[in-house]
């Protein structure tokens, strides 16, 4: 599902070792198809509460007209409906998004529905306390009603970040069509691997690399899998590390995920 182009922006971070992630932001049009689908879950969920609360109190007898204009105390089981129906609601609007973000990794149901999830800034998934922060604010970004305020404050800003994204330091992000696992296969590890020279000889320079570098490429090809970086952060990881190897850059973001794989594959060689 695809956003308007207008409204299509990329969040990039740039690491410690002068590598960019890009990230392709949610735009309005996803969020707000998100917000109608968790909505609807909300209301229908909130409306099967409400007509079994109310017929609880109908076979209670606290329906009638004196209990409904207060002329007659409610029954003490009629009491107690009420005040789960008060609890209930309570726990449901609030708990809701928190708990399905909490649970599916910055995802709800309306999320998940249209293929966009919660980070943090830094990229990485957002915690107990982000979720909460940006969903105690939701209230706020709902005024004047329909999120007129957070709708606003979206487009006035370039990562169409609502004002629960700006207090908790997050912001959403399109998760990109899911990779293969024949695409992100690597050699099976032998119990006495030997020694590829012609990987070796491909990477003359791969001793230019420490740990950390290897980390990044790791961690790169997991968030590639999970649908986390763009294929262009790919794209530029690897000319990056091709650069530093002296090897050629290779085109296209396939041939980039390879080359990502053969590189992690040579430090393996060389790191025993």
């Amino acid at each position: 599902m695809n956003d308007y182009p207008l409204l299509e922006q990329e969040y990039a971070i740039d690491t410690p070792e002068s590598v960019t992630f890009a990230y392709e932001v949610a735009g309005i049009g996803n969020r707000f198809i998100a917000a109608l689908i968790d909505t609807t879950l909300l209301v229908v969920v909130l409306l099967l509460l409400n007509l079994l609360v109310f017929g609880m109190l109908s076979l209670l007898g606290d329906l009638s007209v004196d209990a409904l204009l207060g002329d007659e105390p409610p029954s003490w089981l009629g009491g107690l409906a009420m005040a789960f129906y008060a609890l209930a609601n309570f726990v449901i609007y609030w708990g809701y998004y928190v708990l399905f973000e909490l649970l599916w990794n910055g995802q709800t149901p309306g999320k998940r529905a249209v293929k966009i999830r919660v980070l943090r800034l830094d990229g990485n998934p957002a915690g107990f306390t982000e979720v909460l922060l940006r969903n105690l604010v939701r209230p706020i970004d709902f005024l004047p009603g329909g999120y007129g305020l957070g709708l606003l404050v979206m487009l006035l800003n370039d990562s169409s970040r609502r004002l629960g994204d700006f207090a908790a330091g997050t912001l959403v992000i399109r998760e990109l069509a899911d990779v293969s696992l024949d695409a992100l296969a690597t050699r099976p590890i032998s119990s006495a691997p030997s020694v590829d020279e012609a990987l070796l000889l491909a990477f003359p320079h791969i001793r230019r690399l420490g740990s950390t570098d290897y980390e990044l490429i790791q961690t790169a090809l997991a968030r590639f899998r999970r649908g986390a970086i763009s294929h262009r952060a790919v794209e530029r990881l690897a000319h990056t590390l091709a650069r530093r190897l002296e090897v050629e850059e290779p085109t296209g973001w396939d041939a980039s995920l390879k080359f990502l794989q053969r590189v992690a594959a040579a430090y393996g060689q060389v790191g025993r």
